[in-house]
């Protein structure tokens, strides 16, 4: 049965992370029962900081480090957030949520569909000396649809795809995932989880191609549609107390296909490290 969106589940592997130790009373008194009146929605959020370290792009040989604010509102279905600021909200620290806006469209007891607009930065052709001579990845607004299903309370599956509404040669994206939770204490929650992504010809182009006529002395390489990277990650997160949360996330990410084979792609195994703090309120 479907029901509408009143209060945060735990339906997913990343979803799980919020429901923390310091967190259980409260849920359940917020939550419906058989014959309740439906609880009006309430506004959460969160606000802290991420320390973020990774390659310099997809498939580069440098790495960069970041440290940056990072929140989230929520308000019912709805959720506002920065770059990666979903993740203190339980959403999953992934490494490409670049923020954006969100909305559940359905949600039931083991499934919810979501939408979400969100601002693609593109890539610089000063992000790595390699690069120099390369159109630069235009940043552009991507559309997205995602789904998640919980197999059992602690597997679940999930996957989404996502569109260059703007039409700046982003292309699209699909998305596979699957993820384990494992409650460590009342407090702490592991999640380890392992996903694939699989682009359109345009978005390999655009990201792994080298265009013929360009300034850059690499050879002419036009990838083709599929496969493009795979990867594997964990993810900790733990309430200090009733409104203070920490997370750290290590994720191993390998290139593919065509994407493995491009004249840009110098290192085709990166990883991720990233480590935050934030105050929320009020589940």
């Amino acid at each position: 049965m479907i029901r509408p969106f009143l209060t945060f589940r735990c339906l997913s592997c990343a979803a799980a992370l919020a429901c923390l130790g310091a967190w259980p009373a409260a849920h359940a008194a917020e939550t419906p029962q058989e014959g309740d009146e439906p609880a009006e929605p309430q506004a959460h959020y969160a606000l802290g900081a991420l320390v973020t370290s990774g390659p310099d792009y997809a498939g580069g040989g440098g790495r960069k480090t970041s440290l940056r604010p990072a929140w989230a509102i929520e308000y019912g279905r709805f959720r506002l957030s920065t770059s990666r600021g979903s993740a203190f909200m339980g959403h999953g620290l992934s490494p490409k949520d670049s923020g954006g806006a969100s909305a559940t469209l359905a949600q039931g007891d083991q499934f919810n569909v979501s939408a979400s607009l969100r601002i693609d930065k593109g890539r610089d052709a000063s992000d790595a000396p390699i690069l120099i001579g390369l159109p630069s990845v235009r940043s552009t607004l991507r559309a997205r649809v995602s789904t998640g299903y919980a197999l059992t309370p602690r597997w679940s599956v999930g996957a989404g795809i996502s569109q260059d509404v703007l039409g700046r040669d982003g292309g699209a994206q699909i998305s596979t995932s699957v993820g384990y939770t494992w409650p460590l204490t009342e407090q702490t929650k592991v999640v380890f989880g392992a996903g694939a992504s699989f682009g359109d010809r345009k978005y390999l182009r655009s990201h792994f191609g080298v265009p013929p006529g360009s300034a850059s002395p690499l050879p002419v390489f036009a990838p083709g549609a599929g496969l493009y990277s795979v990867d594997a990650g964990v993810e900790v997160m733990s309430a200090l107390s009733r409104h203070w949360v920490a997370l750290g996330a290590v994720r191993v990410s390998q290139l593919q296909g065509d994407a493995r084979r491009s004249p840009l792609t110098v290192d085709p195994t990166g990883y991720s490290v990233s480590v935050g703090l934030a105050y929320r309120c009020c589940r």
